[in-house]
């Protein structure tokens, strides 16, 4: 096997004048959960229909466990599933018509089908309503059973193609706990998205596509520097009146690292974990100041966004 699992090589699309991709490069370590973000009509569903093997590159080249899917579809998508926009399914064919279709397909032997339906459908929580008509399924229900489909037979390689948009908020969070879950347990992901609360959520790393060019490959929550050679945290100070630079820096002690970015916001880097961080609140309140939330601070991947794709459909 290849170092690689997934391998996408200055890859070049074009639909008659129209350029889709333009020249795009990066590679998927086995295990890895990867966000691929960008406004609609970055070129990010293309990329997706290349590696699952529906359309063929104009240019460059594509290996998924060292096999190009535009010519042997078959052996490089043996363990790949995939969910590329919304497939059209029959109202009336049910879940477990639709998963045991797809076990067919991706040559799951017949003696072992009714567990490999079984196990996907656990795994997306529509036991239950395997049943019943796709037509019948409301969105939420529909897009997992969509999902169970593509997870049939325990792929090592999932493309999703936006599998939260459309989802209420109950359903979408549901969603991401799934795949926070797979990614756990070892999947390796590659997220299209122009949600950057998926990607948040879900993914270690991110692509950063704009007009098909590959501007960005980093990670989801840059990696911040060890204190005082301990495991590294960050707070977000809020109080609820105004604190001077010296009481603080007083109160925190000399090991914590101090950014104060307004006369009641503070940014806090310290060394160590719970036990740590109970007691830097502690001296903070027994300093008598008016603290009022300390929390992880939001992430910067908002920003990141603007400063690589700019406002443009910013979600």
């Amino acid at each position: 096997m290849p170092p690689d699992l997934v391998e996408v090589d200055g890859v070049w699309k074009n639909y008659g004048d129209r350029v889709a991709l333009r020249g795009v490069h990066f590679a998927l370590r086995s295990g890895e959960a990867v966000g691929y973000l960008g406004p609609n009509g970055a070129g990010k569903s293309t990329t997706l229909k290349l590696l699952a093997g529906i359309s063929r590159p104009t240019r460059g080249s594509l290996r998924i466990r060292g096999v190009d899917p535009s010519t042997d579809r078959v052996r490089a998508l043996q363990r790949t599933g995939a969910l590329v926009e919304t497939p059209a399914v029959p109202a009336y064919v049910t879940g477990s018509d639709l998963l045991e279709f797809v076990a067919r397909v991706r040559g799951v032997a017949s003696a072992e089908r009714r567990a490999a339906v079984r196990h996907a459908a656990e795994v997306t929580g529509v036991v239950e309503t395997l049943d019943r008509p796709y037509g019948a399924l409301s969105t939420g229900v529909a897009r997992r059973v969509l999902l169970a489909a593509a997870l049939v037979g325990d792929p090592e390689l999932l493309l999703l193609d936006e599998p939260t948009l459309g989802l209420d908020p109950a359903a979408r969070e549901d969603l991401r706990r799934m795949l926070r879950q797979l990614a756990k347990n070892g999947l390796t992901l590659l997220l299209s998205t122009h949600l950057l609360e998926d990607i948040e959520s879900v993914c270690d790393r991110v692509l950063f596509l704009r007009d098909g060019l590959l501007v960005g490959d980093e990670p989801v929550r840059p990696e911040t520097p060890e204190v005082g050679g301990a495991e590294s945290r960050r707070l977000a100070l809020r109080f609820g009146a105004d604190v001077s630079e010296a009481s603080l820096r007083a109160a925190l002690g000399p090991e914590a690292e101090l950014t104060l970015l307004g006369p009641r916001e503070a940014l806090v880097r310290f060394g160590g974990g719970d036990r740590a961080q109970g007691e830097l609140l502690a001296r903070v309140i027994r300093a008598d100041l008016p603290l009022l939330t300390a929390s992880p601070p939001a992430s910067d991947l908002a920003r990141r966004y603007l400063e690589r794709i700019g406002r443009e459909e910013a979600t």
